[in-house]
């Protein structure tokens, strides 16, 4: 993902013409109880404010631009034209209005806080900043104090002050959850340190083994696996007992509908892991899945148990144990594990459906049926799950449904 220019399009677009509009009539409310202004004066200013009723700022900033030719000295009136302004897409006229407010009243923080984002907007974001950050550190209007974060937040992203940048994204994220525009702007800075990593990573080691690990982490998360597998084996051939790869070659192996030669060639990868990383529940958890599909079931088992030995909390593994149990018709040892699995892991999808299978089998038919319903459920909200498909684009890694919770 490439880092730019703030992108206030569609709905953000419209949050900024709102609170630059609201600004503006709050300034027109309070100028019309003002008691030295000229008749002829006031009449403008409420015709201004009429005009903002109506949505028509192009109006209001004439209106604004008449008053000022009355009243040249009037600070208020300066800053609501230059919130009208930046409302309009006019940042440079914004800028002018804005900088003469704040020289005729120092206190004008309005001003101020449109004084950055219109700099911003022009790309002077290094005059921005300061203003920025002062107003999104006060106690500014929740929506204002977003759209000045989301600003100081592509200012930095821009000029790769990126420490800074991740600082600000997770503050944001802390005050606007589930935001989708913060979340975007989040996952674009995670992308920039990626991007900045692996650059350092290509020039300072361009041999290591590094390089065809992520290459090849990248291409399996873009579903090359073929290619990702390629990259796994150059990555091994440099250093054969770096951890995690004889894993991931493994999991490649044995996805999907693998024949009985990948599911032996996968088996080994994940032995050579377990002789690299001894206790990785993980690849317990992958030989016992293969030995259970083998129907070697008392081995099965053992991995399964060491597994849980390693991470107790590992409710895959559980279902595991509990499916061995099935198939040896020791319902009541199934529903056991799968009771621990669904307590640990409530939204593991895998331990309801082996449960509605146990539960059909024994004729508890209602059980069966309510255990069903929230296996659809679970892989329906699979689907719809934002953040999930979010935090993918972020690693640039699929959630594995054997790691251990």
């Amino acid at each position: 993902m490439e880092i730019g220019k703030a992108d206030f399009s569609g709905e953000s677009t419209q949050v900024r013409w709102q609170l630059a509009t609201l600004v503006a009539v709050v300034w027109c409310a309070s100028m019309l109880e003002a008691q030295n202004n000229s008749a002829e004066v006031q009449a403008h200013i409420a015709r201004a404010r009429q005009a903002l009723a109506q949505h028509d700022l192009q109006r209001a900033s004439q209106e604004y631009a008449e008053i000022l030719k009355l009243d040249p000295r009037n600070a208020e009136i300066y800053t609501a034209q230059g919130t009208t302004l930046y409302a309009l897409g006019r940042p440079a006229e914004a800028v002018k209005a804005l900088e003469t407010a704040l020289q005729l009243d120092s206190t004008q923080t309005t001003a101020e806080t449109f004084l950055g984002l219109s700099k911003s907007d022009l790309g002077r974001c290094r005059e921005a900043e300061p203003l920025l950050r002062k107003h999104f550190n006060e106690r500014t209007e929740p929506k204002l104090r977003r759209m000045v974060g989301l600003t100081l937040l592509n200012c930095y992203a821009g000029t790769s002050e990126l420490d800074q940048a991740l600082d600000l994204a997770r503050a944001l994220d802390k005050s606007y959850p589930g935001d989708a525009d913060v979340l975007y702007n989040l996952a674009e800075v995670y992308s920039q340190l990626l991007n900045a990593a692996v650059s350092e990573l290509l020039k300072q080691h361009p041999d290591s083994y590094r390089i065809h690990q992520l290459a090849g982490e990248t291409l399996e998360a873009q579903g090359e696996n073929a290619r990702a597998l390629t990259e796994y084996r150059k990555a091994l051939e440099i250093n054969p007992k770096v951890s995690r790869i004889h894993y991931r070659i493994g999991r490649l192996l044995a996805s999907g509908d693998a024949g009985p030669e990948a599911r032996r060639e996968a088996l080994a990868h994940f032995q050579q892991e377990l002789a690299v990383n001894p206790a990785d529940a993980a690849s317990e958890y992958q030989i016992a899945e293969i030995l259970r599909k083998d129907r070697q079931l008392d081995e099965a088992r053992k991995h399964f148990l060491r597994a849980l030995e390693l991470s107790p909390n590992f409710a895959e593994a559980r279902v595991g144990l509990a499916n061995i149990y099935v198939a040896e018709n020791h319902f009541d040892l199934a529903l056991k594990e799968l009771y621990e699995a669904v307590r640990e892991q409530p939204e593991n999808s895998s331990a309801h459906y082996t449960r509605m299978v146990v539960y059909r089998d024994l004729g508890r038919t209602e059980d069966a049926q309510r255990e069903l319903a929230i296996f659809k459920d679970l892989e329906a909200r699979k689907e719809k799950d934002f953040r999930s498909q979010l935090r993918s684009l972020l690693t640039g890694k699929t959630a594995d449904a054997d790691k251990p919770r």
